[in-house]
């Protein structure tokens, strides 16, 4: 969700009879915020009820490291373009490192997006990244075919 249908007001209402500690509310970060006190004001009244806040494309967008701070989100999802080549790429690494320490200090998980290879994999668990997401770990797939997996196993 971008910050401004945060600020519209109707995201209350449109999680109202939701189990909102089942779930977690991507705001992406490529849209410019002026007043983060207002976002997180709006935001307030959903995650004391239990739902959780994830900053989408970190290291991509406009305001990365503002929105990390003034948010205090529970998951960062670390950019695919940060991620691609992060064995190889110094810049990318240190940069991937110092967001997933920062996680740490502040009680966040990390998510990095866009792992694609065995050598990104192998970085990122060096780095001590929370979790992962892309086409090495699972390709997307119809649901009725991750239903009958889940059936299966």
């Amino acid at each position: 969700v971008s910050p401004e249908t945060i600020l519209a007001g109707a995201l209350g209402t449109v999680l109202a009879d939701q189990p909102l500690a089942r779930l977690m509310l991507e705001v992406t970060e490529h849209a410019s915020v002026q007043d983060y006190s207002q976002l997180a004001e709006a935001l307030e009244p959903l995650r004391s009820k239990g739902l959780r806040l994830a900053v989408d494309d970190a290291g991509a967008g406009y305001a990365s490291f503002r929105h990390i701070l003034k948010l205090k989100p529970d998951v960062i999802k670390l950019d695919s373009s940060l991620i691609r080549n992060v064995d190889s790429d110094t810049g990318c690494r240190a940069l991937a490192a110092a967001l997933i320490r920062f996680a740490e200090e502040t009680g966040c998980k990390v998510v990095a997006e866009g792992v694609e290879t065995q050598e990104e994999l192998a970085m990122l668990r060096r780095l001590e990244v929370n979790k992962a997401q892309g086409y090495l770990i699972g390709r997307p797939m119809p649901l009725h075919h991750g239903l009958a997996m889940s059936r299966q196993a």
